[in-house]
């Protein structure tokens, strides 16, 4: 295994200062080592809401420094990026040179899938198919490699990128770095999420579906369902980070004369934060958004907007009633309202960061969950 730290000081020594991305869990311990460089001094950090943006970034910042900066995603976010690699940093249009270090979920290791969630499994299939037919010249590192020739392979696609003036790929299998440091959660005055989570399902009741967002948000909505028996219809989106929000509002459209619940989450509403503006126009959409201010369920870094006020974007968007709320107590009477509102609600929830040690997962792979849910919302579920 690799020392964060030390990569990231044979980086500095290529002439890389400037990182823009999305955190990964995969590449965790070198998010955290670039958030202490930064602090240092050493490196410019900013975390994004997508990865499209964190390319737009490294394009704009190549076009004042000329100097290459560095792009850190997990392989999920690849699509995020296929626009801007396509019509802007390819050889065929602006010809920008940049470094991309992609944490490769899924990973094919001589010729077999690391067993991965169910999210990861194709992506993590196509992930280098991608990186080929997108023409981006690409590298990869494992846990077994030398920290010499690690920074030998970074210092390859670096310079490959200057000379050819496009992307590259650094990209990283699992467990290439030692694990980061655990760091325990800052002390909120806001309650944990999950109990946040038990309140609202109580309180929006067994006519109303749940559409719940990718993470740990899905999970603890897939306990507490199970441990309190809530017969409440619920689609756990397990992937598509910032998606849950439109399939809601697609389910809402469908259903006009029934209440939608969306649980989703500050990380993924920020991710494509666009959607608000379909969302709201969905007059049956109550949209819980549970703000942590981090993305929990991969890492625990900060999000591109930590000190925003949600409520306020979401009216900005064109909901007719937002509210933020910091108080448990205050969660069953605020979805009351939202159950008799003519209008789509958006609720951003205050909770603190971290989950409790032990939370499960789905056990049903997706496409089963998705036939249990389209039965239930339908009333045959047995």
């Amino acid at each position: 295994m690799l020392d964060a730290l030390d990569f990231l000081d044979d980086l500095t020594g290529m002439g890389l200062r400037n990182f823009f991305g999305v955190p990964d869990s995969l590449l965790s311990a070198l998010t955290q080592g670039i958030e202490a460089r930064a602090a240092d001094g050493a490196f410019s950090l900013e975390i994004t809401a997508n990865e499209g943006a964190a390319m737009g970034l490294a394009i704009g910042s190549y076009l004042a420094t000329a100097e290459p900066a560095a792009v850190f995603l997990q392989n999920s976010g690849l699509g995020n990026l296929v626009n801007p690699l396509t019509s802007l940093a390819h050889p065929k249009v602006y010809s920008t040179p940049m470094l991309l270090i992609v944490g490769w979920r899924g990973e094919i290791l001589d010729g077999e899938q690391v067993k991965d969630e169910p999210q990861h499994v194709f992506q993590g299939e196509i992930t280098l198919k991608m990186l080929d037919l997108l023409e981006v010249p690409y590298q990869v590192i494992g846990p077994d490699m030398t920290r010499a020739r690690a920074a030998e392979t970074a210092a390859w696609l670096l310079s490959s990128a200057k000379t050819a003036s496009k992307p590259t790929a650094l990209v990283i299998r699992k467990d290439s770095f030692f694990p980061a440091p655990k760091t325990e959660a800052p002390a909120s005055a806001y309650p944990a999420r999950e109990a946040a989570i038990a309140v609202a399902l109580s309180a929006i009741g067994s006519d109303t579906p749940i559409v719940a967002t990718t993470g740990k948000i899905s999970r603890e909505v897939y306990e507490l369902r199970l441990r309190d028996s809530l017969p409440v219809p619920a689609f756990l989106t397990v992937g598509g980070m910032g998606h849950a929000a439109m399939i809601a509002a697609g389910l809402a459209r469908e259903r006009p004369g029934r209440k939608v619940a969306c649980f989703d989450g500050d990380g993924a509403v920020l991710m494509h934060a666009g959607s608000l503006a379909t969302a709201a126009k969905a007059d049956n959409l109550i949209h819980l958004v549970l703000n942590n201010q981090v993305h929990d369920s991969v890492g625990g870094h900060a999000t591109a907007g930590p000190d925003l006020h949600l409520d306020a974007v979401a009216r900005a968007f064109g909901y007719k009633a937002a509210v933020r709320i910091t108080e448990l107590a205050d969660i069953a009477p605020a979805i009351r309202e939202a159950a008799a509102a003519p209008c789509a609600c958006f609720l951003e929830i205050m909770v603190a960061p971290g989950a409790r040690a032990g939370l499960g997962r789905p056990k049903d792979h997706p496409a089963q969950a998705k036939a249990a849910f389209m039965r239930a919302l339908d009333g045959s579920d047995d």
